[in-house]
């Protein structure tokens, strides 16, 4: 199975597609990786360089692609950290074209924007044109619990009334992270507007890694291709990352021991069991 996948890429460490092009290919995914910029390291360092790639060099890549591709090859596409809003909608307009090509075609959009502790990190315009111009392509959404009150709003106070609104009238899957829960734990959310809501809680560690998300945004993503439930791909993508963060903790690396634990990301020795929620436990 081939996936496009467009995100962020380093040179130094692990996020975007440098973190999760490893996971896929090592699922036994073939990966056509388009970078949305390009970077020394991430931003949470004092200093970085960035070598400039703007929307018509992601058109560029995504037609070049499309030369040594067809439509129908593609079983699915990944977004996740987007640049600017031009090429969040250079990247709408190629999705929109290729579903019209390939309606079997899966889009799983991490509508990437902030964070409850930093808030955004993409420029408002950039968060907008994502809700406006992503998010209703997508098939599947994996916003964590800043971005879900950013596309769906605060009100209701309800984790499930929300994912569920934003699951909307196809039903699509959504999986929401960084949920807080209780006894010291963190708990990853998954369900649809109509079926039923899944949690899988982790105890909560200490490293503030990078790049978690798109790891774990990737493992989900390769367990529902070959097959799992909901459920079961919530847990296998949950229960892999917290592999990672595990050994980075016990190491105290700084970047997330990806290719060391890779084994781990695919069959995590601890497994968490998803547990149906509604919000009132």
């Amino acid at each position: 199975m081939l996936v496009l996948s467009l995100q962020s890429q380093l040179v130094y460490g692990y996020a975007g597609n440098s973190a999760a092009v490893p996971v896929l290919q090592a699922a036994g995914l073939t990966v056509l990786p388009v970078p949305t910029t390009l970077l020394s390291n991430t931003p949470h360092y004092p200093d970085f360089t960035r070598a400039p790639i703007g929307a018509k060099e992601v058109g560029d890549l995504l037609s070049g692609i499309m030369q040594r591709v067809q439509p129908s090859d593609i079983t699915a596409v990944l977004t996740g950290w987007m640049g600017s809003a031009e090429i969040v909608r250079t990247t709408a307009a190629f999705i929109r074209e290729l579903k019209a090509r390939h309606p079997g075609l899966l889009y799983l959009c991490d509508p990437v924007m902030g964070d409850a502790k930093s808030g955004l990190y993409v420029n408002p315009a950039c968060a907008e044109a994502i809700a406006e111009e992503l998010v209703p392509l997508a098939d599947i959404l994996t916003p964590n619990t800043f971005e879900l009150d950013r596309l769906q709003g605060a009100e209701p106070a309800s984790i499930v009334a929300r994912l569920r609104a934003l699951s909307g009238s196809r039903n699509r899957p959504v999986v929401v992270s960084s949920v807080p829960a209780e006894d010291g734990t963190v708990a990853n959310v998954a369900g649809t507007a109509k079926g039923e809501v899944w949690r899988v809680r982790t105890p909560l560690l200490s490293p503030a890694l990078t790049g978690t998300g798109d790891v774990m945004t990737a493992r989900f993503l390769a367990a529902w291709l070959e097959g799992e439930s909901l459920a079961n791909a919530l847990a296998l993508g949950v229960g892999g990352i917290f592999a990672v963060i595990e050994a980075a903790e016990q190491r105290g690396a700084p970047e997330m021991p990806l290719t060391q634990v890779m084994r781990q990301v695919l069959a995590p020795s601890r497994r968490f069991v998803p547990e149906r929620w509604t919000d009132e436990a």
